[in-house]
């Protein structure tokens, strides 16, 4: 009986000896303490362990730098020890406090996955750590609306991966990657101007590169089959085309992709007319 009660203290000791050492900013000596407390029977079920365990981890992943992917570890132990806090603290004793880790550590994951787009230029890991982002913010805030986030988030992947593209002599993967993300934002908002010219000049580019192959000796069959397809991609390009110049009927760029479309497709006449069109921007 004598050991059992030593042990009880023994344990709300250790718990006590890590929240002062998170105070002084220990977290590393402070872990290997509140690893015990949340195993040990007299303190497992206690929200502060839980509590204190998610601060010490998040702080501790501040500390390995912001977007560190090699550390993600800390940040997904954070908040799934704020979250089982939450579900123990019947008396919210601690709520607030294990909303706003939840709320640090969602932002944390929306960083790295810009991040990610940006610098590693790895969109699978980078949507990975957006949908964890989606995930925390809908724990503690079911009614947020993602829409605003998404269409960002996809319009800003598909731009990239769109430049890519032409930048890597049109290498495939990044235009499908380009065509995916711009597609979803159009899901979002039919009307988007950034998705609809680059999706646009993704399938003209592509048109495009397929009619230079008919400069090198290829057979006639192949001829055919060539000139075929590109005309799919030129009139694939058109429609979005077409939806942003009736927004923006004055866009130079637009007007010269229709052109170049409709010239592709054979179509003299109304390649003639964004011809004009777009001649008659640069006079006064």
């Amino acid at each position: 009986m004598v050991i059992f009660c030593h042990n009880s203290y023994a344990q709300n000791d250790l718990l006590f000896e890590a929240q002062k050492l998170c105070n002084e900013k220990k977290y590393d000596l402070a872990i290997p303490m509140l690893e015990k407390v949340i195993v040990h029977p007299e303190t497992k079920n206690d929200p502060a362990s839980w509590h204190i365990r998610s601060f010490a981890y998040l702080q501790t992943y501040k500390l390995a730098g912001a977007g560190n992917t090699s550390k993600i570890n800390l940040l997904d132990t954070a908040l799934s020890s704020a979250l089982i806090s939450i579900k123990l603290d019947t008396a919210k004793n601690y709520l607030d406090n294990n909303i706003a880790f939840v709320k640090n550590g969602a932002a944390s994951y929306y960083k790295i996955s810009t991040i990610l787009l940006q610098d590693s230029i790895n969109n699978m890991k980078s949507e990975l750590y957006y949908n964890k982002y989606k995930k925390y913010t809908a724990i503690i805030n079911p009614g947020f609306d993602f829409k605003e986030k998404d269409i960002e988030y996809y319009k800003t992947t598909g731009s990239i991966y769109a430049d890519l593209y032409m930048k890597n002599n049109f290498y495939q993967k990044y235009g499908d990657i380009a065509k995916t993300s711009l597609l979803k934002v159009l899901e979002l908002d039919p009307k988007n101007i950034n998705a609809n010219v680059n999706l646009g000049v993704l399938y003209y580019n592509q048109g495009v590169t397929l009619m230079k192959m008919m400069e090198y000796d290829v057979d006639l069959a192949q001829l055919d089959v060539i000139q075929e397809n590109a005309k799919k991609l030129f009139k694939q390009s058109l429609p979005f085309m077409i939806k942003v110049y009736e927004q923006d009927p004055k866009a130079e760029k637009v007007l010269e992709s229709l052109e170049g479309i409709y010239s592709a497709l054979m179509d003299d006449k109304k390649a003639n007319e964004f011809k004009q069109k777009k001649e008659a921007l640069s006079k006064p």
